[in-house]
């Protein structure tokens, strides 16, 4: 059975979980995850040698970090300040934070600003997950009919073809799907993208409507609607993590 412990990982502005795993192999492996890094270690391998391997870790994501900081911005550990502005969908909001002594956390939309009540007992980790998680659901909701319009009007102009439903999710592994049920699941982190690439994963998920793949036939497709389409795709994996809550 696998023995597990975890440090913590800090940088400037980042803080990194870093797992140390101790299982049955005979290799060393270093990766990184949505959530932390995690360093896997023959399982008797000696206190010593896991303290040197430890420091090794901490080198490789140093080395990492500096490579391509932007990719690590979900791990920064930069506390929320009690007021700050971001811009939604094109609108500009103030944002709000109580940090008080509660159980739950809540938050309501009032014209252009925005409250969040979150319990003063949350660790970073804990506090920005809270703060993420409660703006993607407060305007995922507040600009649901918005979007949905937007959709419906991209694809009465270009594809002319029927849906079962636009959602908007906190989703962080892609900006948007098409279901076979004719579903259309897009991430609330796009309402922080410029609007020509919302509307080019708006493209790029109705032309899946009628080409359920990524052949030569769905890329000619969705030049055809949008023939830049290409520095929309350089955009998002250029700037892509910095549109997040």
């Amino acid at each position: 059975m696998a023995s597990k412990s975890q440090i913590l990982f800090e940088f400037d502005s980042y803080a990194i979980p870093l797992s140390i795993i101790k299982e049955w192999r005979g290799s060393v492996r270093i990766s990184i995850a949505k959530t932390g890094a995690f360093l896997r270690l023959p399982k008797l391998m000696p206190a010593a040698l896991v303290r040197i391997e430890i420091e090794k870790a901490k080198k490789w994501l140093l080395k990492t970090i500096l490579k391509n900081p932007i990719s690590f911005s979900r791990f920064s550990n930069v506390r929320y300040p009690d007021t700050f502005q971001k811009k939604v969908f094109d609108q500009e909001f103030e944002i709000l934070i109580r940090r008080e002594n509660r159980k739950t956390n809540t938050g309501k939309i009032r014209g252009n600003e925005i409250e969040l009540k979150i319990s003063d007992d949350l660790n970073p980790f804990q506090e920005k997950d809270v703060i993420q998680k409660l703006q993607s659901r407060l305007f995922g909701k507040y600009f649901s009919d918005s979007f949905t319009e937007r959709v419906g009007k991209i694809n009465e102009i270009s594809f002319q073809k029927s849906f079962k439903s636009v959602n908007l999710k906190y989703n962080k592994s892609n900006w948007g799907s098409c279901s076979s049920k004719t579903n259309l699941n897009f991430s609330t982190r796009l309402l922080l993208a410029p609007e020509d690439v919302r509307d080019y994963v708006i493209v790029h998920e109705l032309a899946h409507l009628i080409e359920m793949n990524h052949s030569s036939k769905f890329w000619n497709l969705v030049e055809s609607v949008m023939p830049k389409y290409k520095q929309k795709e350089k955009w998002l994996k250029a700037h892509g993590a910095s549109c997040d809550f």
